[in-house]
C-alpha cells in the first residue's frame, strides 16, 4: 500500500496527514503493518512536526482504534487524576470528554499538572460532529516563543499552584475523588499522592482538597525544546462564565472551588496574565474539521488541544500513555 503525506492548507506543518493514495481501499491491517514498518519515521514526525493524523483507513470500531493506539503507545495508561468527565469505553481507552457540548475547552497538554504526564496521545473520531466539535490543536513551542515576554517571566519564576476540591459523594459538582483516581481505598490514594508531590487534606464532611506546584514551562524531555506546558488558565475561576462564577464563589468561596489555580508562590494571577495567555493561545491555534475514521497522534509535551462546541452527535475516543 502506498501513502501521501500532505499539510492543511495556510498552518503550517501541524498536523502532518498520513493518507492512502487510493482513498477507501485502505484496511486496519494495513495501516499496522504501515505503523510498524515506518516506526522511526512516525516517531520521528510526531517529535519534529508534533503530531501526524491518518486519515481514510477505515478505523471504524473501538478495537479498531485500540489497537491502533497500541501500536503509537505500547503501554497505554489509565486516565488518573484527569480533570475531564470521561468514560472507558475499553481497557484504556476513554471517551475524549462529556463536558457539555455548548462548552468549549480551551487548549492543554494532557494531565500537564501531573508528575508525569503522558508523552503521546491519541484521539479517534467515532463520530464526526454535524457542525463544530473541532479538536483545536497548538504548538507549544510557538506558544512558548510568542507569550508576552513579561507574562512569561512570571510564569516561569513562579511556577503554578493547582488547587482541587473533590467531593466524596455520589453527586456533586465536578467528579468525586473516587472517580479521579479510580478507586474508593483511600490509602491508595493517600500513597499516590505522597508519590506524586501532592499535599493533600480530607475534610471533616469527607472531601478531599490537594494542592501542588508545578512548573508553568517546562523543556521538551527528547528535544530541549521549551514549551509553554501548564493549565493555569483552564483551572483558574475566570474560566467559567461571569454568571457561573459569581454562582459557584458564593456556593463554595474561593478556597472551597472545584479547581482554582495561583502562582506557584501563592499570590493570585493576574486578569492582565490569563488574558494575554488566552489572546496567545488561541491566535496560535489550529482548527480543522474531523472526518470519521480520522486518527490524531499528538506529541502531548509539544501540542496542547483543546474542543470546540457542537451540535449533533459526536464521539471522539482518546488514548494516552
Amino acid at each position: 500500500m502506498e501513502l501521501k503525506t500532505s499539510f492543511l492548507e495556510q498552518v503550517g506543518e501541524l498536523p502532518c496527514i498520513v493518507e492512502p493514495t487510493e482513498s477507501g481501499k485502505a484496511t486496519l491491517d494495513q495501516l499496522l503493518d504501515q505503523i510498524a514498518v515506518e516506526q522511526n519515521w512516525v516517531n520521528q514526525t510526531i517529535l519534529e512536526k508534533g503530531g501526524v493524523l491518518f486519515r481514510g483507513f477505515r478505523i471504524q470500531e473501538t478495537e479498531e482504534f485500540q489497537r491502533v493506539a497500541q501500536a503509537l503507545i505500547p503501554e497505554l495508561k489509565p486516565y488518573v487524576e484527569g480533570q475531564s468527565p470521561r468514560t472507558k469505553v475499553t481497557g484504556n481507552v476513554y471517551t475524549s470528554t462529556e463536558f457539555p457540548a455548548q462548552f468549549r475547552i480551551t487548549l492543554h497538554n494532557e494531565l500537564s499538572y501531573t508528575k508525569a504526564p503522558p508523552p503521546r496521545i491519541v484521539f479517534h473520531c467515532h463520530i464526526a460532529p454535524e457542525t463544530g466539535g473541532e479538536t483545536p490543536i497548538v504548538d507549544c513551542r510557538k506558544l512558548y516563543q510568542s507569550m508576552p515576554p513579561e507574562t512569561l517571566t512570571r510564569f516561569e519564576e513562579r511556577g503554578v499552584r493547582y488547587v482541587k476540591n473533590m467531593h466524596g459523594q455520589e453527586r456533586g459538582i465536578g467528579k468525586s475523588w473516587m472517580e479521579y483516581f479510580e478507586t474508593s481505598d483511600r490509602d491508595q490514594v493517600e500513597a499516590y499522592l505522597k508519590e506524586n508531590d501532592i499535599e493533600f487534606e480530607w475534610t471533616e464532611d469527607g472531601n478531599l482538597r490537594t494542592w501542588s506546584i508545578r512548573p508553568a514551562t517546562i523543556p521538551h524531555p527528547v528535544t530541549a525544546e521549551m514549551l509553554w506546558f501548564n493549565q493555569a488558565d483552564l483551572w483558574h475561576i475566570t474560566n467559567v462564565n461571569e454568571r457561573n462564577r459569581a454562582q459557584m464563589l458564593q456556593r463554595f468561596g474561593e478556597e472551597n472551588l472545584p479547581t482554582h489555580a495561583y502562582f506557584g508562590d501563592g499570590s493570585p494571577i493576574t486578569d492582565e496574565d490569563l488574558e494575554a495567555v488566552r489572546k496567545t493561545l488561541w491566535e496560535q491555534a489550529v482548527i480543522f474539521p474531523w472526518e470519521q475514521g480520522d486518527v490524531l497522534a499528538l506529541d502531548n509535551f509539544s501540542v496542547a488541544h483543546g474542543r470546540m462546541p457542537y451540535e449533533g452527535p459526536r464521539k471522539i475516543l482518546v488514548a494516552m500513555g
